[in-house]
């Protein structure tokens, strides 16, 4: 899970995605919210987090957590 305030680097995937407004390092600008997701043909319930990210200036809000782990590199040292 990211924390307020970590700064993460975008992998290639992310840099594709980020390619217009000019960013390659986002800022986690939220602490974690719990979002639940559900499937009422099954009554099923999902759950998972969503962060706030800050790109070039701009505000991207409920980027979920498991999307934001794929365009984001691995193993990042803490700055």
């Amino acid at each position: 899970m990211f924390k307020e305030g970590d700064l993460v680097k975008f992998n290639d995937r992310g840099l594709a995605l980020f390619k217009f407004v000019s960013g390659s390092i986002a800022v986690i600008a939220s602490d974690a919210k719990k979002v639940y997701e559900y499937d009422f043909s099954d009554s099923n319930k999902i759950e998972f987090y969503t962060y706030n990210i800050l790109v070039s200036g701009q505000l991207f809000n409920d980027i979920p957590d498991e999307f934001l782990k794929r365009i984001t590199e691995k193993d990042e040292k803490n700055s």
